[in-house]
C-alpha cells in the first residue's frame, strides 16, 4: 500500500467512529428534540395568528409594522431552537455521566417536559390574547395578555375597538 491509500483509511476510519460517537450521544435526544421543535414551532404559529387577530381589531393594524413578520422574530426563534438543543444534550450529558446509575430518573425527560409545558404556556397566553371567548376571558385571569408586550398594541385601542364593535351588535 502507498502512504497516501494508507492516509486515507487511517482519517476513514478515524471519522468513522467518530461520527458514530458522536449519533450514538446525540441519537437518544433526537425525539425529545423533535417533540421541542414541535412545541416551539406551535408557539411560533400561534403568535402568528394573534398577530392576525390583532391586525383585524385594530383600525391601524394593516399598516403596523410590529405586526409584519421580521427577521428578528425569526432569529429568536432560531436562538430558542438552538438553546433548546443545547440544553437537552447538556441534560443527556449529565444523565449518561453523573446519574447513570438512578434509573428512574431522567434530567433529560424532565428538561424535554419544562420546555413543552413552556411553551404549551406560551401557546395558551397568545391564544387566549385579544379573544373574546369566555374561555380567554377566565384564562386571562391567570395567563398574561402577550398584545401589547409582543406586537407594540396598546391595549386600550385594542379594548376601546371591542365596546364599539359591541355597541353595533
Amino acid at each position: 500500500m502507498s502512504a497516501i491509500t494508507d492516509f486515507y483509511l487511517k482519517a476513514k476510519a478515524i471519522s468513522t467512529i467518530s461520527a458514530a460517537s458522536v449519533m450514538a450521544f446525540v441519537g437518544p435526544v433526537v425525539p425529545y428534540g423533535a417533540i421541542c421543535t414541535a412545541m416551539i414551532v406551535a408557539d411560533l404559529l400561534s403568535a402568528r395568528m394573534l398577530a392576525r387577530r390583532v391586525r383585524r381589531r385594530t383600525a391601524a393594524g394593516a399598516t403596523c409594522e410590529a405586526l409584519k413578520f421580521s427577521s428578528r422574530r425569526l432569529g429568536a426563534t432560531v436562538v430558542t431552537l438552538v438553546k433548546t438543543y443545547a440544553l437537552l444534550l447538556l441534560a443527556h450529558g449529565v444523565d449518561v455521566v453523573i446519574i447513570a446509575d438512578a434509573a428512574p430518573l431522567s434530567l433529560l425527560r424532565f428538561c424535554a417536559a419544562l420546555i413543552c409545558f413552556w411553551q404549551l404556556w406560551s401557546i395558551l397566553e397568545n391564544e387566549s390574547s385579544a379573544n373574546n371567548s369566555t374561555w380567554a376571558r377566565i384564562a386571562q385571569r391567570i395567563l398574561i395578555d402577550k398584545t401589547e408586550r409582543h406586537l407594540g398594541i396598546d391595549l386600550r385601542e385594542l379594548h376601546q375597538s371591542n365596546t364599539s364593535n359591541d355597541n353595533k351588535i
